[in-house]
């Protein structure tokens, strides 16, 4: 079988691609900078030079494929995030509907049938859009909060023992790990119907962000506590770190949907993931820690 996959140096297109290209898929990946790809090429993965806004490299990449996994690349510096997200759809939507018998899985997320108060996500409002227009074939994965994004809070965790968010300790979230949205993908490109469907996807625990920072804490062997802050406090600190003034805002209107239970899944379905939050912080967070502590000292 032959597919297609986006983003194969990121965590969920990498985690992807190794499953698909283990199970003997003819596995094409489309790469800015093909280098970083090499290992799946050593294994027989065909690697197209070329970017995702732009139609011709999308489109070379898509040549003979069954089926096509498309993931919207963050950008924390750009500064309208919302035309970020729609730059994507437009070269994804044209070159997709020149493919009309491929099946399309795209990473969403849970709240795009939300059109606004969801920060990022009404992005991927915007990309389900356009893509339910451009194929009559496409699978719209909404992922959960991703287990993931606690390791940006690595820095805070070294250097104060500390989370630092806008949203209140006890709102909890089913966090979902890459590797399960990544088997969930796979699933679907081998063998998903055919038709405009939407799947979301979650953790096996809806975990609240103080029982993460104490998970963390009894991994890690040190004191981990999350805390609440205000708004003016958590985008200082963002700015500090590099992410634009309009991602900034995104992120703080993300966490009020949160906060406010937006982000609960509506979807006709949905896949729950394996990992529990414990398991993704002995087996991925650990290491990061270390490794980060390591570079610090």
């Amino acid at each position: 079988m032959r597919i297609t996959v986006t983003t194969p140096t990121g965590h969920i297109g990498h985690e992807l691609a190794d499953r698909l290209l283990s199970q003997g898929v003819d596995l094409t990946v489309l790469a800015r900078h093909p280098e970083k790809a090499s290992d799946l090429a050593t294994r027989g993965a065909r690697v197209v030079r070329g970017d995702q806004t732009n139609v011709g490299s999308v489109e070379s990449a898509l040549e003979g494929a069954e089926a096509f996994f498309w993931l919207t690349p963050v950008d924390v510096a750009a500064t309208n995030v919302r035309e970020h997200y729609n730059r994507f759809a437009d070269v994804a939507s044209q070159a997709i509907s020149r493919h009309p018998d491929v099946r399309v899985v795209h990473l969403s997320s849970v709240g795009a049938e939300l059109p606004d108060r969801t920060g990022p996500i009404k992005g991927l409002h915007d990309v389900e859009a356009k893509l339910n227009a451009a194929t009559s074939n496409v699978t719209h994965l909404r992922a959960n909060y991703f287990m993931e994004n606690v390791l940006s809070s690595l820095p805070t965790i070294v250097a104060r023992g500390s989370i630092f968010s806008t949203v209140p300790g006890n709102v909890t979230q089913p966090q979902v790990a890459t590797r399960d949205i990544a088997a969930v993908a796979a699933e679907l490109l081998l063998n998903g119907d055919r038709g405009q469907h939407v799947l979301d996807v979650f953790g096996p625990e809806d975990i609240s962000f103080d029982r993460v920072a104490q998970t963390l804490g009894e991994v890690l062997g040190v004191p981990v506590k999350h805390v609440q802050v205000s708004r003016e406090q958590l985008r200082s600190g963002m700015l500090a770190a590099g992410l634009s003034p309009d991602f900034s805002d995104q992120l703080l209107e993300l966490n009020e949907a949160m906060a406010q239970g937006l982000l609960h899944g509506v979807a006709e379905s949905g896949r729950q993931g394996k990992t529990t939050f414990a398991e993704f912080a002995r087996q991925v967070v650990v290491r990061a820690y270390r490794h980060y502590t390591a570079k610090a000292g």
